[in-house]
């Protein structure tokens, strides 16, 4: 039987999925690519969580680290973080207009972000042009074709699978017909999981490539977060399709903790819940290194995502993967991508959406039961360092990225 873990090839385009693993590089100064030119990259994500968020620092620091002049264009929703900086070799430029989060009025602004985009990437003149998701395809598609740049399209999600909020069919269709067009027009497309090319129907890539959302692997102060309670952790999206005021019943029930961090579209819905239970404790949005301090301090993290949207079946979330490097069970959702991981790799607990009794008994389990805890924490760590982890995501990106641009290998891939 094939590995959950392992790449699946299907004949689109061109298809990256090696597993080469890559040693640890230290930041350099840049370094011509080739003619004594360093290629432009100019990342596009519309939204810029504690600064930026994860995936796209990971994916940027790579290109940086290979000797890539790398750009990050964000829109800081808040207006919490500086117009301009440098973050690990990659220049970072925010967008500062406030909107809401996952709300209908967020439309009305898309537009200003667009043209703010816009402007901003074609004056970057950048190579490529590497677009996150399909609200900022369009700013992205436009100036890579007034630079005669590529275009990469990084899907995290596809949007008319996605989006929860009380959309016609017919607004669906036409979401995902735009998403597909742009799937077709893209020199490289990216997903986190090949199993999502379901969701492409009949585009066909030119060239794709499977970046796992996996960590990369580091060490964090970690303590006990609340010496006298058994402590589950949750960081990631407030939206109602994540299983928290279960979550929440389920920890009352049973005397756990259940630490809350993020922020998102249906805060007015949850936060009451959350905040007036006695046993659980919201955060607020936290910084990524919070997370992961979080995250190896707790007893078991919290990964529950409802599979009727359609998009969450496909869900293998980063904070799984972050559980896995510090050898903590999770709980996750029968009928996700997350569940069959978990149940190959046997790094912790399966549990219908919904079924709180069956949620309750599962917490129950991690609870009364510390040593098969621990052992599922132990095959989750061993599997993290054998393939899901990000040195073996790296050479993915790199070698896509030298396909892409024709070019031979960075002067910086590989060195010490």
């Amino acid at each position: 039987m094939r590995s959950v873990g392992s790449s699946t090839r299907i004949a689109i385009g061109r298809i990256h999925s090696g597993t080469v693993r890559l040693g640890c590089r230290s930041r350099r100064p840049w370094r011509p690519i080739w003619d004594d030119m360093a290629a432009r990259v100019v990342f596009v994500r519309s939204k810029s969580p504690a600064g930026m968020e994860p995936r796209v620092a990971k994916e940027a620091a790579t290109l940086a680290r290979a000797g890539y002049e790398v750009h990050a264009v964000l829109w800081d929703r808040e207006c919490a973080f500086p117009a301009e900086e440098t973050r690990d070799g990659v220049r970072v430029h925010r967008y500062h207009l406030r909107a809401p989060e996952g709300q209908p009025d967020l439309i009305a602004l898309l537009p200003r972000w667009w043209w703010y985009a816009f402007r901003r990437i074609a004056s970057l003149r950048p190579q490529v042009v590497h677009a996150v998701d399909f609200d900022t395809i369009l700013p992205a598609s436009a100036s890579a074709r007034l630079a005669r740049a590529k275009l990469v399209y990084d899907i995290f999600d596809f949007y008319a699978e996605m989006v929860t909020a009380d959309l016609s069919p017919r607004f669906r269709e036409i979401l995902a017909k735009g998403e597909r067009r742009m799937i077709d027009r893209a020199d490289l497309v990216i997903l986190p999981d090949l199993r999502r090319t379901v969701q492409f129907g009949r585009a066909r890539p030119k060239r794709l490539v499977e970046i796992m959302n996996v960590p990369e692997d580091r060490a964090v102060p970690t303590g006990a977060e609340d010496p006298g309670h058994f402590v589950i952790f949750y960081g990631g999206m407030i939206a109602n399709d994540r299983g928290l005021v279960d979550l929440v019943v389920a920890c009352e029930s049973t005397g756990a903790r259940f630490i809350v961090a993020g922020h998102g579209p249906d805060e007015a819905a949850l936060l009451n819940t959350i905040e007036t239970s006695p046993a659980s404790t919201y955060l607020g949005t936290i910084p990524y290194q919070e997370v992961l301090e979080r995250t190896a301090s707790c007893h078991a993290v919290a990964a529950l995502y409802d599979p009727s949207v359609p998009n969450n079946r496909f869900a293998a979330p980063n904070k799984l993967f972050e559980a896995m490097m510090f050898s903590k069970p999770v709980l996750v959702s029968e009928g996700t991508a997350a569940a069959d991981i978990v149940r190959e790799v046997g790094c912790g607990l399966v549990v219908r959406y919904g079924d709180r009794e069956g949620l309750k008994r599962a917490l129950e389990s991690l609870m009364l039961s510390p040593a098969d805890s621990a052992a599922m924490g132990a095959r989750g760590r061993r599997a993290f360092e054998s393939r899901y982890n990000w040195n073996a995501m790296e050479p993915r990106l790199l070698d896509a990225y030298r396909d892409l641009l024709g070019t031979p290998d960075p002067p910086n891939r590989g060195r010490s």
